[in-house]
């Protein structure tokens, strides 16, 4: 059983904000959610970090939800500093793709939230 829709809900996201933070497309998020295919690991890193939930959790290798720890948590941003500075120039690329999209996905989503049926 995958979890992926569980904690894509827990985290407020809709399928299609999900999938547009991710860089993906809505109907990959809903082949993964109902098991016809699988993401990719890179995609579980992604998704994990959106849900705020380990891969772990996500593949069903744990019973309980552990959170990632937050932005808040002393020393996280310093690591994720020195992480980013040990990349090459190729992944800093990636990473701020990736970045990138997760901004656009909680606009997106902040924005569903705010008006969550536009043709209404």
């Amino acid at each position: 059983m995958n979890r992926y829709k569980e904690a894509r809900r827990r985290a407020g996201l809709s399928q299609k904000a999900a999938a547009i933070s991710l860089g993906v497309r809505p109907p990959s998020m809903s082949d993964w959610e109902s098991g016809k295919t699988k993401p990719t690991h890179e995609h579980l890193v992604a998704m994990a970090a959106l849900y705020g939930t380990t891969i772990d959790y996500l593949i069903g290798a744990t019973k309980t939800e552990k959170k990632q720890p937050t932005v808040s948590d002393d020393g996280l941003k310093g690591a994720i500093i020195s992480q980013i500075q040990s990349l090459p120039d190729p992944a800093l690329s990636r990473v701020a793709d990736f970045l990138s999209g997760l901004q656009a996905g909680q606009e997106v989503a902040a924005a569903v939230a705010a008006d969550p049926d536009p043709d209404a």
